[in-house]
């Protein structure tokens, strides 16, 4: 049963998510605004026979995208900002605990990604671009990878004490996954060498799991395989989170 100091807790975390419109409006809006950009290059690319077909990508990228815009743009900065506050460090004088201040702080983050995936898929339903079937599976995808993503997060936000260093790193982590894991760029269009490299990427096996579930396209893994690499990863960077994490900046490593 949760206690009241746990749900107060996650209460606390959730409205300062929502004051910090910097964040919050960016990560909440942008996976759609760069589906429909998606949507529209993809419908306005001439269909040449033999080619890879890119509306098969979109749904992925979007999902994609609300997930590390959730996991990394509206955790890394502003956690890292409760700690030059010096509120990580009053928290720290309390019986919270590094994990329940993780768990209770992530919470918030679940609820929006959660609601963006099935605001998502319910458009590419609408649209016709999946099948009916396929969108539990997919929502469970979408979770999976938050936790990925949010263990990531929050390994950078747990450490760093500037926000702005924090975000930008969290940036980084998101275009380069984005752009490296095949969902951009297909895997089996780059060079064997180069491809071979990218598919050992935690993030590759996240990405190439969606992609199982999108007819036509072509995923770099068997798909039970993506689960256990993606799970595991999950599981050892929300560990690796939860034991690196710094109340104060100026706390030993």
């Amino acid at each position: 049963m949760i206690s009241s100091a746990t749900r107060e807790l996650a209460l606390l975390h959730a409205r300062e998510l929502l004051r910090d419109r910097r964040y919050f409006y960016f990560a909440l809006f942008f996976p759609f605004g760069m589906m429909g950009i998606f949507l529209t290059i993809g419908a306005l690319a001439p269909k040449n026979s033999g080619a890879p077909d890119f509306m098969q990508l979109v749904i992925p990228m979007a999902l994609f995208l609300a997930v590390t815009s959730t996991a990394l743009t509206v955790t890394t900065g502003p956690l890292a900002n409760l700690r030059t506050k010096g509120t990580l460090r009053l928290l720290g004088t309390t019986p919270v605990g590094r994990a329940r201040l993780v768990f209770t702080h992530m919470f918030a983050r679940l609820v929006m990604a959660a609601c963006q995936a099935l605001a998502l898929l319910a458009l590419a339903f609408a649209l016709g671009k999946v099948d009916a079937g396929r969108l539990p599976v997919l929502f469970g995808i979408t979770l999976l990878g938050l936790a990925l993503f949010g263990g990531i997060g929050y390994l950078i936000g747990g450490r760093l004490s500037s926000p702005d260093a924090a975000t930008n790193v969290g940036t980084l982590i998101q275009l380069l996954s984005l752009f490296l894991s095949g969902l951009t760029f297909p895997l089996h269009l780059m060079p064997t060498a180069v491809a071979d490299v990218l598919a050992l990427l935690p993030t590759t096996f996240f990405a190439d799991l969606m992609t199982t579930q999108m007819s036509g396209a072509q995923p770099y893994h068997p798909a039970w395989l993506s689960v256990l690499v993606v799970s595991a990863s999950a599981a050892a960077a929300v560990y690796a989170a939860v034991r690196t994490f710094r109340w104060d900046q100026g706390e030993a490593g």
